[in-house]
């Protein structure tokens, strides 16, 4: 085919953005990025036109010119290709998201439990976690046994769900993945945790939060191989009786909010940075001791930060080939910015959006 789906991408690490223009590039300040004209000289983005050719350049991260007596230059700006807004085909940017933890709740259906009866409730973890834990979803089934003893004909409900609460929070396959808790009704639909059984006979329910924290090496031994957890786990819950039926009634419905996973994590962009940087020949040693005697510009990525992403696809026409086919190279510019930083946030945005207004596109939300 004439024209490659792939593209080649280029990350860079925002540390600062000129929008005023008039900088050239070799007096770009480490991390600060700007677009530059043919002079390769900054330009504000109410300057950008159609009819213009661009190079997206960054002051270089490193911060020594020379690593050993033959390799020099590292403090040179980077630099992308010429984008040519004509040629610009899609421009994006994606928030970053938390994610949030899995919620399972189910409440007893009264403010008791009869007595002389076994309270059975199976709890269901899935997810990466769980499966990279057990090579299986993990699930684990509770009961209490609701002593009748003494004429007691009614057990109330917070002393049973305290005690499946307690089984859960005790058993080795389960607890990892769950916080276990119970609230009471105090109020029509005002919950209050409990950590002691109650006589009021007040309607109760056990809660159950996705609590799962996966381990994590500090940048002294970081490798990109590292594995990182995104996926939260996802929790069910469902009531059974001493034959393994679910349509019993001491409960009410369990109500799942499940987990939503996030996105635009540091540990993602660091990853895609290094990689980028081992296309334009720059390496990244895994030997701790070699990255203290050289310049690791990985580590200019929080690894605990919240990053959006600009994301500019463009393509150049190649001017020769022998196939006599028309061709093209794709190229796909990703800015990664600090989350927290709302004002560096907005330059590059202006930046990118100019760019974007150019190349008569929309800036896509993600």
């Amino acid at each position: 085919m004439a024209y490659f789906p792939h593209a080649y991408k280029k990350m860079f690490i925002a540390q600062a953005a000129d929008v005023v223009g008039g900088v050239t590039s070799d007096a770009l300040t480490k991390g600060q990025v700007a677009l530059l004209d043919k002079a390769f000289t900054s330009v504000a983005p109410g300057v950008v036109a159609a009819n213009g050719l661009y190079t997206l350049a960054q002051g270089s991260l490193h911060s020594v010119d020379k690593i050993g007596p033959h390799h020099g230059g590292y403090q040179e700006s980077v630099k992308s290709k010429g984008i040519n807004p004509k040629f610009v085909s899609k421009v994006w940017q994606v928030a970053p998201a938390a994610a949030t933890a899995s919620v399972a709740t189910i409440a007893s259906a009264a403010g008791t439990f009869p007595g002389g009866k076994t309270i059975f409730l199976r709890v269901d973890v899935k997810g990466s976690p769980a499966l990279r834990f057990l090579g299986r979803n993990s699930y684990f089934v509770a009961d209490y046994f609701t002593d009748c003893a003494d004429g007691v004909t009614a057990v109330d409900a917070s002393k049973v769900l305290l005690a499946l609460a307690e089984s859960i929070s005790n058993d080795p396959l389960v607890s990892p993945f769950v916080s276990a808790s119970v609230e009471e009704e105090t109020a029509p639909g005002v919950w209050t945790a409990i950590t002691a059984a109650t006589t009021n006979g007040n309607v109760c329910r056990l809660v159950l939060e996705g609590a799962y924290v996966d381990t994590k090496f500090g940048d002294c031994s970081f490798r990109p191989t590292d594995f990182f957890e995104k996926e939260p786990v996802q929790i069910l819950l469902s009531e059974l009786n001493e034959s393994g039926d679910i349509c019993v009634n001491d409960f009410d419905d369990a109500a799942l909010t499940p987990a939503v996973q996030g996105n635009g994590f540091g540990e993602s962009i660091i990853r895609e940075f290094i990689l980028s940087n081992r296309y334009a020949q720059e390496p990244y040693s895994n030997d701790p001791r070699m990255r203290e005697t050289g310049d690791a510009i990985a580590f200019e990525v929080d690894r605990t930060a919240s990053y959006r992403t600009f994301n500019i696809l463009h393509s150049i026409p190649r001017s020769y080939n022998p196939s006599g086919m028309h061709n093209s190279d794709q190229y796909l510019l990703c800015i990664a910015v600090d989350e927290s930083d709302a004002a560096l946030v907005a330059d590059v945005e202006a930046i990118v959006d100019a760019l974007a207004t150019a190349a008569d596109l929309p800036v896509e939300l993600y």
